[in-house]
């Protein structure tokens, strides 16, 4: 990095509190950002008390989130209920408040915003009130989107319908506060600028940065062990219609009846009966949660079929790093992240990934991704640390002028 800062981040979550990959990415950027000798704090929602810790380094803020409930309960509420509160989760004055007196308190250089679902933009006016300039990193479609994916029941959204538009519609306005914005992947910021978000910020304050990948266990000595017996493929993830999960099963039924079995490491937000039932009859393993390595030391294959345009792709950048190849979708991050076409299919295209899944049946068992060195270089904590810094001195120095 460049000269050390004061840096603060803000995003709905932070861990211990883990539910999906933004908070686990802003972590492992802090902390990088630590090692590189800035002075570094997160802000972060929390469903109890305002409290105020340091971990790893970095001073953590959790903020009462001040919406009619928390994010997690969400499901136990009705639709209607939902929709009321996105609505007035845009006119929270109460974490805007609560956000200010955070950056009083600690009194940034920059301030770099991250996934802000149920986080009210009015954050971003905090921010501008007291002179400090703000980079947002897309790593969702939650400024576009009521649900954060432009997916439906449906599939992909092909624009924004007019209930995304009014229960998003102030972060239009405020996104005109933001300095800087980075995105994990192309077509996220693609996708933002075709519907005029961030088209005020200068093509060179506009960056692709994508997040860290550590696996837990995998360093550079790491040595996948050798694998005998069939070919194993894998999936990890959330079990869901969007993440492309009753595609790869309905692939399997398309395979020959032995030679090869499939291992799922992952959980439904509700009853995984019919993906169950999607693999009766198959050489199927259901492993609810698992630990990356555990699932990557047993698989030959990868395979990331999603259905919605995922800004990255996380699990496809932590089987780069254990030397696991991976079938993915040509949507969004994940066709970005793998580049050879031999190792993509249609998104949602069944025979297509069956094909594709019989190729690996009928070869060799396959070495590891032939873009593992570039992956893995682009994302160091040193390499994504530093790419932030020359965002951050871009925006700060442009302020001085």
């Amino acid at each position: 990095m460049s000269r050390p800062r004061r840096i603060l981040h803000l995003s709905s979550l932070y861990p211990p509190h883990i539910v999906g990959g933004a908070e686990r990415s802003v972590s492992m950027l802090a902390e990088a950002q630590v090692a590189a000798g800035c002075d570094v704090a997160a802000a972060c929602l929390t469903p109890g008390e305002p409290m105020q810790e340091r971990r790893n380094g970095v001073e953590v803020f959790r903020l009462p989130h001040g919406n009619d409930f928390w994010l997690e309960d969400w499901a136990a509420h009705g639709q209607r209920a939902r929709e009321w509160a996105k609505f007035k989760q845009q006119f929270n004055r109460v974490i805007e408040q609560r956000f200010g007196a955070v950056i009083e308190q600690f009194r940034p250089d920059v301030i770099n915003t991250h996934s802000l679902v149920d986080i009210s933009t009015r954050v971003w006016r905090a921010a501008h009130a007291r002179g400090v300039p703000i980079v947002h990193t897309l790593r969702d479609f939650d400024l576009l989107c009521a649900a954060s994916s432009m997916y439906r029941e449906t599939g992909p959204c092909t624009h924004r319908h007019l209930k995304c538009r009014v229960l998003t519609f102030t972060k239009g306005y405020d996104q005109r506060l933001v300095s800087a914005v980075t995105a994990v992947g192309q077509e996220v910021l693609a996708r933002h600028l075709h519907y005029g978000f961030f088209d005020h910020v200068p093509a060179d304050r506009r960056h692709v940065i994508w997040n860290t990948a550590q696996v837990a266990g995998i360093e550079d000595d790491y040595a996948k062990p050798a694998l005998s017996g069939p070919i194993t493929f894998g999936y990890l993830g959330r079990l869901s219609s969007e993440k492309g999960v009753d595609t790869l099963l309905e692939a399997a039924r398309l395979l020959p009846a032995g030679g090869w079995r499939l291992l799922i490491a992952g959980a439904a937000l509700g009853s995984a009966a019919r993906y169950e039932d999607l693999a009766r009859g198959l050489p199927v393993e259901f492993l609810g949660f698992a630990t990356p390595k555990a699932l990557f030391d047993q698989i030959d294959v990868l395979i990331a079929p999603s259905l919605w345009a995922e800004p990255l792709g996380r699990t496809v950048l932590e089987a780069y790093q254990a030397h696991v190849p991976v079938i993915g979708a040509r949507s969004g991050g994940i066709a970005e992240i793998i580049a050879d076409d031999a190792w993509l299919v249609p998104s949602g295209d069944v025979p297509a990934l069956a094909a594709r899944m019989r190729q690996v049946l009928d070869g060799n068992r396959p070495a590891p991704p032939a873009g593992r060195a570039r992956v893995v270089a682009r994302t160091t904590p040193e390499a994504v640390a530093s790419a932030f810094a020359d965002v951050y001195d871009r925006v700060i120095d442009a302020g001085a002028q």
